[in-house]
């Protein structure tokens, strides 16, 4: 009996990579790390897994909203880096703690700001306007001290990275939390239908009365936001400002929101599955640790990750049945 590749495709697209079937993926991922590590399962060990998930998953619900849009920032990574720089160097000068929070926040959504400008204004490719602006925004990073790591003295910053709410960090609390308000966004109001609308087909909501240039720069706006926030939250965990904080974080964003069936070509997403996808990428990281699995083979491992990532968009959009 033969089966045609169309019809292999065909199904391959009716499997919805829905947030039950990551929710099984994950169960499976996690049970082959209980057997392997004895140390896996473990209320800490899960604790740490979200602790560490928070980091990048306060920024992939916006990274979420700008691919459903059709665009793409892969300077969220360079953004962290510079206002948790920012953040130290103004704590160390001893200015009031939520005065220095406030600025390195602004400073993000100033560079978000400065991205969407571009992207939508100034009509660059967002891959180009990003790549730019990844470089520009860390070189700033590492002039800001000249490529050296301030270290944070201040205990009541450092509370908002390692501190708990009874027995939940706080920091997973401020991640949740995150999700819900972007959940409800995307999802009940009008602008998150815009936002779909937006990365279905540009043109007609154009043609219907939506401003998709506004729309553009207000979710790069949000997105620089949410880096932003990332930085702080990096800065005050690690109890220090690192140039080279991020590095690579962007291609795990963007791995977690493809997993959580967010499309590359706009127009679909969820945000719900790109929090499952953030915390199925930080458990394989977290499992391969434990396993004593070397860093270039975690390397290689996520490189290959974030290829069956867009190798699953692919089949979900169509693309390979046109070939």
């Amino acid at each position: 009996m033969t089966i045609s590749k169309n019809s292999i495709l065909k199904k391959l697209q009716s499997y919805n990579n829905s947030e039950m079937t990551l929710l099984i993926a994950l169960f499976l991922i996690g049970t082959v790390f209980t057997i392997l590590s004895p140390y896996f399962l473990s209320i800490k060990n899960f604790l740490n897994i979200g602790i560490y998930s928070a980091i990048i998953g306060v920024t992939a619900t916006t990274t979420t909203l700008a691919l459903i849009q059709g665009c793409i920032d892969i300077s969220v990574g360079s953004i962290m880096a510079l206002t948790g720089m920012v953040c130290a160097i103004l704590l160390k000068s001893g200015m009031p703690m939520p005065f220095a929070i406030l600025i390195a926040f602004s400073l993000g959504i100033a560079c978000g700001l400065f991205n969407g400008i571009m992207v939508s204004k100034a009509k660059i490719n967002p891959m180009i306007t990003t790549l730019s602006t990844m470089t520009i925004f860390r070189g700033i990073a590492y002039l800001s001290n000249n490529g050296i790591s301030i270290v944070i003295n201040n205990n009541a910053f450092k509370w908002i990275g390692r501190g708990y709410i009874g027995p939940i960090p706080f920091i997973i609390i401020l991640m949740v939390s995150a999700y819900f308000i972007m959940w409800y966004i995307s999802k009940y109001t009008a602008f998150g239908r815009k936002i779909y609308a937006t990365g279905s087909n540009s043109r007609a909501s154009y043609l219907s009365g939506i401003n998709v240039s506004r729309m553009i720069w207000v979710v790069y706006l949000l997105n620089g936001m949410m880096a932003g926030t990332s930085g702080i939250l990096m800065a005050s965990q690690s109890g220090a400002g690192l140039p080279i904080a991020g590095e690579g974080y962007e291609m795990t964003i963007i791995s977690a929101c493809i997993l959580g069936g967010t499309s590359l070509s706009g127009g679909k997403g969820s945000i719900w599955g790109t929090f499952i996808g953030v915390i199925m990428l930080t458990t394989i990281s977290n499992g391969l640790t434990m396993l004593a699995v070397p860093t270039f083979w975690q390397h290689i491992i996520k490189g290959v990750i974030l290829l069956i990532s867009v190798l699953i968009d692919s089949i979900r959009s169509g693309a390979l049945k046109k070939i």
